[in-house]
């Protein structure tokens, strides 16, 4: 009986270790805090931009597939005057006043692009216009000023665009997940990137 009893006991014990072992990982993955600036699973990286050395916030690169641009203010810290260039487009960033900071202008020969918040000084809301054709994009912060989190939509081509930092508030390194339309010139790719990056130096810098 005795023996019968201290069987009994082992082989509970034996249960307990092995429902424990596989309970106690799975409550420890169910806790697992959600990050909101995880990529969608659904969505293929379209671009990172990043900082040249950490927050460098004048000096970037946005890495577009196999394109490389820099992007770069004029002089240093000259935060309303900024420059683009690649192997094979460049051209300039610049408010459309000195400091006017809700409405820029991307030009170069073949483009004129403008940037500006749906109301003045609405900076998590912003229309973006080539000034050439009828080209128009919607970008806002995903949420209220929600300003690592942004989300753009081409409603009449039917395209959005996931745009945030690695993680959350990593202001130096940012991806955008979606895909850019073959359509899409570098100039409009840059033009839509550049917004969330700026206004993220901007704030940083408590310009805005």
């Amino acid at each position: 009986m005795i023996l019968i009893d201290i069987l009994n006991v082992f082989i509970f014990y034996i249960k307990m270790k092995f429902i424990l072992l596989f309970i106690i990982p799975l409550a420890i993955l169910s806790c697992k805090k959600e990050d909101p600036n995880d990529p969608s699973p659904t969505k293929s990286k379209a671009a990172d931009m990043e900082t040249v050395f950490s927050e460098d916030w004048d000096n970037w690169r946005f890495y577009l597939g196999d394109t490389t641009v820099n992007v770069t203010t004029v002089f240093t810290e000259d935060w309303d005057n900024w420059n683009f260039n690649s192997d094979t487009a460049s051209g300039s960033i610049q408010t459309n006043f000195s400091e006017s900071w809700d409405y820029w202008k991307l030009t170069n020969a073949d483009y004129t692009i403008i940037l500006r918040t749906a109301f003045s000084n609405d900076f998590d809301n912003w229309d973006i216009d080539d000034a050439n054709s009828n080209w128009h994009v919607d970008l806002q912060t995903a949420f209220n000023e929600d300003w690592d989190n942004w989300d753009m939509v081409d409603s009449d081509n039917d395209i959005s665009l996931d745009i945030e930092t690695f993680f959350s508030e990593d202001w130096d390194n940012w991806q955008a997940y979606g895909v850019f339309p073959d359509s899409y010139p570098l100039e409009y790719r840059i033009a839509v990137l550049f917004v969330p990056v700026m206004v993220g130096v901007l704030k940083l810098k408590g310009i805005i």
